[in-house]
């Protein structure tokens, strides 16, 4: 579980988070939504401490895998390289085992990327190179997965078994943190849900009043409602549920 107590953070004088308090729950896919500029990567960064803070953040994870939206990479390296690099991040290594070779295998077989071992990662498309990187969380072992936007530019049969793949993982003991901006499929993939408010208009100036640190975070079916999701992002939405999925809609 991450649990972060008091969080305080501005950006060019405007309140991003004011005494926040946010708890992330362990063995679950917990989904962070809300406006562009709300704060959303902002969070992951401070969780994974590329942002500095003076909260106080408990962290029982051993070890973490972090996708920012944009990951730098080194021009003309295959996926299969890519990919093989987790096993040389931790000290001097000249080759891979043949039990690592299986584990890269695998990943790419389970992405259905095998095809694509042998290729330039600069000749992937968007989503190939973001499955790419997500395979890269799967051969971390890490049993935490903080994704800003991780099927990003992925068309919706891929996305829909990237979700898949998360979801089998929790069976592991990995638990997903996961930035999204499309509500219908953060709802019926996601379990634990955090909203970061964003005052329409843009961000309030400090004025010395408790914001609450402007985050609404619940379990699913508290957390859908119209109130909330208009608190979020300034618009108001209809919500249906129907055999347990949620469709949600844009009230013009």
């Amino acid at each position: 579980m991450i649990k972060i107590e008091n969080l305080n953070f501005k950006f060019d004088g405007d309140i991003i988070f004011k005494n926040a308090n946010i708890e992330i729950p362990k063995g679950k896919i917990t989904v962070i939504l809300g406006a562009n500029g709300a704060g959303k990567s902002t969070l992951l960064k401070i969780i994974t401490k590329n942002l500095k803070s003076d909260c106080a953040v408990q962290n029982t994870f051993k070890n973490m895998f972090y996708l920012p939206q944009n990951p730098y990479y080194p021009s003309g390296i295959t996926v299969f390289d890519y990919l093989s690099f987790t096993f040389f991040k931790n000290g001097w290594k000249w080759f891979l085992n043949d039990s690592e070779k299986e584990k890269v295998y695998n990943v790419l077989e389970m992405l259905e990327m095998l095809d694509k071992k042998d290729l330039n990662l600069e000749n992937l498309s968007a989503g190939e190179f973001q499955k790419a990187n997500i395979g890269l969380g799967l051969l971390s072992s890490a049993e935490l997965f903080l994704l800003d936007e991780p099927a990003s530019n992925m068309d919706l049969i891929n996305e829909i078994k990237v979700f898949d793949t998360l979801r089998k993982l929790l069976y592991d003991g990995v638990t997903s943190v996961l930035i999204m901006h499309d509500i219908n499929l953060a709802a019926n993939f996601g379990d634990y849900f955090i909203g970061i408010k964003k005052p329409y208009g843009g961000f309030l100036k400090d004025n010395g009043k408790n914001t609450d640190g402007a985050v609404i975070q619940a379990e699913k079916d508290k957390f859908f409602t119209k109130e909330n999701l208009r608190e979020i992002y300034g618009i108001d939405f209809e919500i249906l549920k129907t055999n347990g999925k949620f469709y949600i809609q844009i009230v013009n």
